[in-house]
This record gives structure tokens, sequence and C-alpha cells, in this order.
């Protein structure tokens, strides 16, 4: 698919009257929005971003850590050069125009293996694990749809949290 960045879309997906101002912000998530789960963006979306970031300024918001990002959607600390703002972690890691800005800690831990990951906004547990091949990331998926493996392990969480302030959702 080829992108181009004629002007600003406005209702129904028509390009809208008016250039957007020098104060708008596009903001994309990452996993799933603009490549699948813990996959390369592609070249030609990675070139309409650039076109994009010529008429607003332009973001990355994703739950993942900023590396797992930075896989994702360039090399390194290219990532936050080539977007003008990267919240990483669920917001919680922030960077604007290139740089650092703040981080927010919400669990000071390590992680455990590849199946439990603390996050400065979240605890991730992987039922499969995230170091899994992308086969296996299908498989599991397939496998889900069926077993309802993760409905049920939230379902098990939200009953045993229930009233206690934490929030269990399915990624």
């Amino acid at each position: 698919m080829r992108w181009k960045v004629a002007g600003v879309l406005g209702a129904a997906g028509t390009m809208a009257e008016r250039e957007p101002g020098p104060h708008t912000l596009c903001l994309f998530d990452v996993d799933g929005t603009l490549t699948a789960a813990r996959q390369k963006i592609t070249p030609d979306l990675d070139e309409f971003f650039q076109q994009l970031r010529t008429k607003v300024k332009i973001g990355v918001v994703g739950g993942s850590d900023y590396i797992k990002i930075a896989e994702q959607l360039g090399e390194g600390e290219e990532v936050i050069h080539k977007f003008d703002y990267v919240f990483a972690e669920n917001g919680t890691v922030q960077y604007r125009d290139g740089k650092f800005v703040t981080k927010e800690v919400l669990i000071a831990h390590g992680g455990w293996g590849t199946f439990i990951e603390f996050r400065n906004g979240m605890l991730n547990v992987s039922p499969i694990g995230r170091n899994c091949t992308l086969e296996e990331r299908i498989e599991f998926s397939r496998i889900d749809k069926e077993e309802k493996i993760r409905e049920k392990f939230v379902a098990a969480l939200q009953k045993e949290f229930a009233g206690k302030g934490v929030k269990c959702t399915r990624g």
C-alpha cells in the first residue's frame, strides 16, 4: 500500500479545508496498529510518517519498553529522532524532540524470565513468553481463540483482585 500526505483528513475520511496548525499532534499506537505484534514497520508507512511530520507533530504510544518499540520502528536512538514524541511503557517513559523527558516508576523490580515482565506502568504477563517466534505467536493466537486462555486468565485475576484497585486487560 502506498501512503500519501496531501492534507488533513476530515469527517468520513475526506480532506479537511484547512491545514493543521503548528500545535497539531497525531499519536499512533505501535503493536497491532502501526505494526503486527513485535514486527517491523513497513518502508512505505515509515516514509509516510516522515512526510506527515512535515505538516504536523507525530508521536507513538506503546505498552512495550523503548527498546522493543525501537526494534519495530527503527534502530536504537533513531526512533526518538524520527518521531516528535515517543511514549513507551503506557506513557510512563517519555521522549520529546529526541530527548528523554521523564520516567514514572510504578513498580521497581526486575522481570521473571520471559513470561512476566515488570514495566514502569504495568506488569506484563505473556502466557507463551516474550521471546517466542512469530510462528509460535500465530499458533498461540489460534489456540487462544478456541480455548480463551487469556480471557479466562484475566477473569480469574479480576476476581482475585476485585476491589483492590488493580486493572487487568488483555493486549
